[in-house]
Formats: C-alpha cells, sequence, structure tokens
C-alpha cells in the first residue's frame, strides 16, 4: 500500500489518468449492466418480430418517413404520454423500440417501464445497426392491410 502511494505522489498525472480510466470503465459496465436483457442486436430483433412483436420507432414522423421497419408503428418520443395506453395493448405481444442510434429509445424504454409496461426491448445500434446489417428498411406511412385494423 505504501508503495502506491509513493507512486501516487510521485507520479500525480499518470495515477490520476489510471484514477480516470478505471472511473470509466466502472460507469460504462454499470451503464451495460443496467439494460442487460432489454437491448437486442439485429438479428434477434428480427426473430422477436417473426415472434409477433411490434416495433415501435420512437423517431419524428419526418424521419420515420425515410426510412423504418417493415410494419412499424410510429410514435415519437414527445408523444409517449398519448400513446401509453395503446402500447399497453401490445405489451403482451412484445414491444421493440427503436430510433436512429438506440440512445432515445433506451430512454423511452425506461420511461415505459416507470409507467409499468413490461415485455419492451430495444434495438442495439437503432436503425444505424440494422441498415449494418443489410436488413431492410421501407418509406412512407403505408400499412399493410392486416396491420391497418
Amino acid at each position: 500500500m505504501e508503495a502506491i502511494l509513493q507512486y501516487a505522489a510521485a507520479h500525480p498525472l499518470l495515477f490520476g489518468g489510471l484514477l480516470l480510466m478505471f472511473a470509466v470503465v466502472f460507469g460504462y459496465e454499470m451503464r451495460v449492466a443496467r439494460r442487460k436483457g432489454t437491448d437486442i442486436s439485429p438479428p434477434e430483433a428480427v426473430a422477436l418480430i417473426n415472434a409477433g412483436a411490434q416495433p415501435v420507432d420512437v423517431r419524428a414522423a419526418a424521419q420515420f418517413e425515410k426510412a423504418h421497419i417493415l410494419d412499424a408503428r410510429n410514435i415519437p418520443a414527445g408523444d409517449l404520454d398519448q400513446h401509453v395506453a395503446a402500447l399497453e395493448k401490445l405489451q403482451e405481444r412484445g414491444i421493440l423500440l427503436y430510433c436512429d442510434s438506440g440512445s432515445a429509445s433506451l430512454k423511452v424504454a425506461e420511461t415505459l417501464k416507470a409507467k409499468g409496461l413490461t415485455g419492451i426491448r430495444t434495438l442495439r445500434g437503432g436503425l444505424n445497426a440494422w441498415r449494418a446489417d443489410n436488413l431492410p428498411v421501407f418509406s412512407g406511412r403505408k400499412a399493410r392491410k392486416k396491420d391497418s385494423a
């Protein structure tokens, strides 16, 4: 222990950098542990959607019209309170939230969980990761007939 204190006194910048790096790694690992089990990869999302989960795009309507996952519903993060009742009906099927990068959907997921909703997953990396895996995206607002009811 004395050797560590001597080193810290002799090299305060190096020791401070070591402590900073430890704090960053610890914070990152805590963040990952907190959301573990809620964010899923694009291939896992495909399996979830095929099992009946509803994809929900939390981006603005203009972004949704440019590109979205097939059969996704657009519920912008700012309009979330107006759609909680509809999302409660979907929670048994499962809900897959996504945005462009995955960060906004994580915040929406935390909000919905605080409101008591379950069965919520987020797409890790968002639509960017979806595209990076060469999965299809669609444009426009047209819904398929089976989902328009």
